[in-house]
């Protein structure tokens, strides 16, 4: 290809046409059908370059801004719990252990003296992480009985790209910081996530079924696409 080299990650599948994004790292990721060349896949990218190189530049300046509006994890930092804000109050004490309470919308952490940022960012996200296996089991729970449907196991995750995914095994894993969403989108990732227990694709009767489930689910769909900034504030 002629100019800049464009690097791209092949994802290949059943689909039947070539599609192309980009993941929140700014990775170029390519999708093809099983059967399509990477000679072909080369000739798709560059068709696209003028696209893939404004978006990759738009994309990478609202990196930058979002890191300029990263929270600094002190005193009066606004977090988020299934939606509702929670007001973070950073308590210094001569201890070797942390503690995190969630009381009356605030959470409040209690922290060694020389605890920094990358310490405290540590321990939110554990706390986040706990919480998040809590709530999500117990939601996976009530709406597989409503689907009729049963799970092996579930985990908590950092991803980069997926809010959610299902394994053949029947396993669920998803994204720690869905529980800062709104409480319904994270019932739509859920529910998302096991009618895939179902339909192991995006079928027309998959998505059938998640209505049936979720009547709004595009609202949170678009949420998800739109305001994703706000789950990494840190």
């Amino acid at each position: 290809m002629g100019g800049i080299s464009l690097q791209y990650q092949l994802l290949r599948s059943k689909r039947k046409t070539i599609a192309i994004s980009f993941d929140r790292d700014g990775n170029l990721i390519v999708k093809a059908p099983l059967w399509v060349a990477k000679r072909e896949t080369d000739r798709f990218v560059e068709s696209k370059r003028d696209w893939i190189l404004s978006t990759s530049k738009r994309l990478q300046m609202a990196r930058e801004k979002e890191a300029a509006l990263r929270l600094q994890l002190e005193n009066g930092d606004e977090l988020y719990y299934l939606g509702e804000k929670r007001v973070l109050i950073v308590v210094r004490e001569d201890r070797s252990r942390t503690k995190i309470n969630d009381v009356c919308g605030r959470l409040v952490m209690t922290v060694p003296y020389e605890a920094d940022y990358a310490y405290k960012r540590e321990q939110l996200e554990k706390w986040y992480r706990k919480q998040a296996l809590c709530v999500f089991k117990e939601k996976a729970r009530e709406f597989a009985g409503t689907i009729g449907v049963s799970f092996q196991d579930i985990h908590i995750k950092d991803q980069k790209s997926r809010w959610g995914s299902c394994s053949s095994k029947g396993n669920l894993n998803f994204n720690w910081r869905i529980l800062m969403a709104p409480e319904p989108v994270c019932d739509y990732v859920i529910i998302h996530e096991l009618c895939h227990l179902v339909y192991m694709d995006h079928s027309a009767d998959f998505w059938h079924l998640v209505e049936q489930l979720c009547p709004s689910y595009r609202q949170y769909k678009k949420w998800l696409r739109d305001r994703a900034d706000l789950l990494y504030k840190f």
